[in-house]
């Protein structure tokens, strides 16, 4: 039985499905952005299943795309540069 909820929230969303080819792969990301998360974006590789939570300041952290999502550092470049131009 249910003692205590830490939260039990509605949020409205604004969710962006994106499919696109670079040199190195085929990448699906589906973007969720709302209020919640000090306005970062979670971003899914939806062919792996990974996510993470991603600002303009994580986008400058070298690896961090890769290690969040999974994917090679050369994958993890070419999802970077393509976030940039999304994420403000």
């Amino acid at each position: 039985m249910i003692e205590m909820y830490l939260y039990d929230d509605d949020e409205s969303a604004q969710v962006q499905f994106v499919g696109f080819v670079g040199e190195e792969s085929r990448y699906d990301l589906m973007m969720i952005q709302t209020d919640r998360h000090y306005g970062k974006t979670i971003v899914l590789n939806m062919q792996n299943n990974r996510y993470g939570l991603v600002g303009t300041d994580d986008l400058e952290e070298e690896g961090y795309i890769a290690y969040a999502l999974g994917v090679s550092e050369a994958e993890g470049e070419e999802i970077t540069e393509y976030l940039q131009q999304v994420i403000q």
